[in-house]
């Protein structure tokens, strides 16, 4: 493992740590400090936004066997034409509206009048702090999912899939998601998804949300391995902090997993009126991709303690080796401290000669030197050989 490349990633961590205050208080994640956007006591369906929403646009795809129709960045004004008039829907013609921004409460109530959505799904649009769940209301099914914006830490965004019909909506609260290669599918008449219907457009985009977690779990795991490989080789002994940040926001991923594996049961099992049964086994997969999604979170997550417990182990084993050698050192001093403070005593030789005799030798200094350098000498080869000191 290259070194530098590990320290940019550790710079990288500091640099996205330093930034989490301020993300605190705009992202939307779940498992951020509770913020209603309603206040207290308001009627049941009220729609509120705030400063914090994104301006509300438009993508409308209208597709069938023989086409496809695309119109980006619509506003209410442009949007109205085409879905003005229910029941005017072109027959085998699937529509999907993708709705970015939840910032025009005008435009969120037009379509949940024009589709006949309940107020209360509408107030859970527009209001991101609801946990994945499957809602179903007359014929209409509604799934609410959470899906990754970005890491170091996580950001969580909400995105909510509607069917209606013939009609598929998604609720998103920023640009930028993982719905990209379904565009291509359909923009390239790729694959059956222009020769089937609605349910199975709803399905693709599901199954796109829970496929874009492999790519951040695939980058979480070679942060792992490359923070083991640090801390095994003492490269970086301080790198708890992206040991802890990680293990953490897998926990945070195990919860959300959790939340989808359950939605998606519901999905299956209460939902089988709305879902073709050809459908079915393609949910049934998206169910076995976020159980793949679930598993490696909490291996993650016990990867994270293990290299957490490597830290402490390290870090114990380094204090261990500091305070070892401090001993080695105190006990080679003792004795040397010993013969000087007994030869650094004032006597005086004059009146006894009993009174340090060796003062008065010629060669006494010599031979003191000598004899304490005898003994470090034997005591640090005794040392050696058991190997505390200069391990062979």
């Amino acid at each position: 493992m290259s070194a530098i490349h590990f320290q940019e990633r550790l710079v990288l961590a500091k640099t996205n740590k330093n930034k989490r205050q301020s993300r605190k208080q705009t992202h939307s994640g779940v498992f951020r400090p509770f913020k209603r956007r309603s206040e207290v006591g308001d009627l049941p369906g009220s729609i509120v936004s705030t400063g914090e929403s994104c301006p509300t646009i438009v993508n409308y795809f209208a597709f069938d066997q023989v086409g496809f129709d695309e119109r980006t960045g619509l506003d209410l004004k442009s949007l109205q034409p085409l879905v003005g008039k229910p029941g005017a829907d072109k027959p085998g013609q699937v529509v999907w509206l993708d709705v970015v921004g939840l910032g025009d409460v005008a435009t969120i109530e037009f379509i949940g009048k024009r589709y006949g959505l309940h107020p209360l799904l509408l107030e859970d649009i527009v209001h991101t702090h609801q946990r994945p769940k499957v809602e179903m209301h007359e014929g209409q099914v509604a799934l609410m999912m959470r899906v990754i914006e970005s890491t170091c830490p996580i950001i969580w965004e909400q995105v909510c899939f509607l069917l209606c019909g013939s009609t598929v909506i998604t609720f998103q609260e920023r640009p930028g998601d993982a719905f990209e290669p379904v565009r291509r599918r359909i923009r390239q008449r790729l694959g059956t998804i222009c020769s089937l219907e609605a349910d199975y457009t709803m399905y693709a985009l599901i199954d796109a949300s829970i496929d874009g977690f492999f790519p951040i779990l695939e980058e979480y795991g070679k942060t792992l391995e490359e923070l083991e490989e640090a801390i095994d080789l003492g490269i970086n002994l301080d790198a708890q902090d992206g040991v802890h940040s990680i293990r953490s926001e897998m926990a945070q991923l195990r919860k959300v997993s959790w939340a989808h594996r359950e939605a998606i049961l519901r999905l299956i099992n209460d939902a089988e009126n709305l879902f073709k049964p050809s459908t079915m086994p393609f949910l049934r997969d998206c169910l076995d991709h976020t159980g793949q999604v679930l598993d490696v979170a909490e291996t993650f997550r016990d990867v994270a303690s293990d290299i957490r417990d490597l830290y402490f182990t390290k870090l114990s084993q380094r204090t261990n080796e500091v305070m070892k050698l401090l001993t080695i050192i105190s006990t080679i001093f003792m004795p040397l401290s010993f013969i000087a403070g007994v030869y650094g005593m004032n006597f005086n030789s004059e009146a006894s000669p009993y009174n340090m005799p060796e003062t008065q030798w010629r060669f006494g200094y010599p031979v003191v030197i000598v004899m304490m350098a005898s003994i470090a000498s034997l005591m640090m080869g005794y040392f050696y050989r058991k190997g505390w000191i200069f391990s062979r």
